[in-house]
């Protein structure tokens, strides 16, 4: 019987791409396995870049996190694959962190590595992999120094052009047509002309956009105007600030506005400033479940002041707390988006609901009397895999004993009978390891008293409604006390809060809220 093979491919450059191509890689590793007499299950590959948090990364190797590696792993877990082939031992890793993560599972489930252009020496992997680091960590520090060298001098280093300036080698120009714009846009909003406005004009004259390594979903996004007015000192002083290593470096370029205009800018922002003059804390209940048609989770301001006629600010008797939904841009809004909601009323019609949903207890009980029923599914059903677990560990003992007795009376060679006993043991430690894993479930679910304990769980959420209900708070910290009781609450009980078109809320309570976080 062959062993189980997968191949794993990394290239993290174009350069290396070519050097060693992914269809080179694939090619030499398919030809080792056909020397070797193993069979090709699965290709695993890192070769485009990848999305971490915001940022597109390459599949560097010493990089922990490529998403080929990591399934590799875990399939390695599961006991799919017997054998490891890679190009070279460099494809698997060039960094401690991405070493220990592959050796420990290859020794975990006794995994060989086999390697298409050297050979794979355990033992010596870590000193390899130790060495291609500090490779690595040289590599940037000659990269860094390089590049503060140029910032020094005043030369353009890689970077985002900013909008109005090109950089072709190491000086950065005006693009003419761009520029413009600039002016254009620092004009209109110098006379009062709104962000909103400001982004209708552009799209309606069509004014050009800096190309970008995705398309764009949204035409002049209010963040790209806002990072045009951000950089105004930039555009009158004529300079560009780039960072390396903590230092800031400044690099000349050409003006695009005036400094009269600037002066004008600092003043017009100064009044067109939105925030209120002064901030107070004040405590959303929820915060973090409230959605509309947008479906994106909506965010809370607090009003303390509002303008006179004359442009002053007038510090409210009473805050204003609202939600709002955080999509700016309106063709991407439906058309049934209430856009906001007085967060007095949202709180209201919500704890409403809440306080219905804990003080009834026949609902309640029967919730967790349903979580219970569930769990005992899987429970029993846990049961039966283990049986079939220990038919399967039989069933191979079996086989293993027949093959033994079977080599014996033809007196099997050691290179034809040490593989195929090898591959016996291995599905023997495979199922035993998958029971080892559901004995280990089975034990811990029989330590819980379930029903017990969500019986207990649902009284103490209902005392803590009582204890709502007779609170009288006096000071800003009792008020804060009983705000923190009730979000506790309603984060365990609410899944979602819906807002529609009329500023109803529609709700959706958590049908498994009795294994949440326990309100004590």
């Amino acid at each position: 019987m062959s062993r189980r093979a997968v191949i794993y491919i990394r290239t993290s450059s174009e350069t290396q791409g070519v050097n060693s191509s992914p269809i080179e890689q694939e090619a030499d590793c398919r030809r080792l396995a056909e020397e070797k007499g193993l069979q090709v299950v699965h290709i695993y590959r890192d070769v485009e870049k990848y999305r971490v948090g915001s940022k597109l990364v390459e599949p560097s190797g010493s990089r922990s996190d490529r998403p080929g590696l990591l399934a590799m792993l875990e399939d390695a877990a599961k006991d799919e694959f017997d054998v490891i082939l890679a190009w070279r031992e460099d494809r698997l890793y060039r960094g401690l962190r991405s070493m220990l993560m592959v050796l420990e599972t290859v020794q975990d489930y006794k995994i060989e590595i086999l390697l298409a252009k050297e050979n794979f020496d355990s033992k010596i992997a870590p000193v390899r992999a130790w060495a291609a680091q500090m490779e690595l960590d040289g590599m940037k520090e000659r990269l860094g120094m390089g590049v503060k060298a140029r910032l020094k001098a005043g030369k353009a280093n890689t970077g985002q052009d900013r909008y109005g300036y090109i950089r072709v080698g190491e000086n950065i120009h005006i693009v003419e047509e761009e520029a413009d714009w600039v002016r254009k846009i620092f004009d209109w909003y110098n006379k009062g002309v709104s962000l909103l406005q400001i982004r209708e004009r552009l799209i309606a004259s069509n004014a050009p956009q800096k190309g970008s390594s995705t398309p764009r979903h949204i035409q002049w996004a209010r963040s790209s105007i806002q990072g045009i007015l951000e950089s105004a000192k930039e555009y009158a002083y004529g300079y560009k600030e780039q960072s390396r290593d903590g230092e800031t470096f400044q690099i000349p370029v050409e003006p695009i506005i005036d400094i009269p205009t600037y002066e004008l800018f600092k003043t017009q922002r100064e009044k067109n400033k939105t925030n209120s003059p002064q901030h107070i804390r004040r405590d959303y209940l929820l915060s973090g479940h409230i959605k509309c048609s947008c479906n994106l989770t909506w965010q809370a301001k607090t009003a303390t002041h509002r303008r006179s006629r004359q442009g002053e600010w007038i510090e409210r008797k009473t805050p204003i707390g609202t939600y709002f939904c955080p999509q700016t841009h309106k063709e991407l809004r439906p058309s049934d988006c209430p856009k906001s909601i007085s967060a007095k009323q949202a709180e209201a019609q919500v704890w409403e609901k809440v306080s219905e949903f804990i003080t009834n207890p026949a609902y309640l009980l029967a919730e967790a009397e349903a979580k219970v029923s569930r769990l005992q599914k899987d429970y029993e059903q846990m049961q039966q895999e283990e049986l079939r677990l220990h038919k399967e560990l039989k069933r191979l003992n079996d086989e293993r004993q027949e093959f033994i007795t079977k080599a014996c009376k033809e007196r099997m060679p050691d290179e034809e009978l040490t593989p195929q006993m090898n591959a016996l043991y291995e599905k023997e430690r495979g199922v035993q390891r998958r029971l080892t894993t559901i004995e280990r479930m089975k034990e811990d679910f029989t330590k819980l008293d379930l029903e017990e304990q969500i019986k207990k769980y649902v009284a103490e959420l209902q005392s803590e409604m009582v204890e709502l209900i007779h609170a009288n708070p006096q000071t800003p910290e009792e008020r804060h006390q009983v705000f923190l009781l009730k979000k506790r609450i309603v984060d365990t009980v609410l899944e979602e809060a819906r807002v529609d078109q009329s500023r109803q809320i529609h709700m959706k309570f958590r049908s498994d809220f009795t294994t949440g976080t326990n309100p004590q």
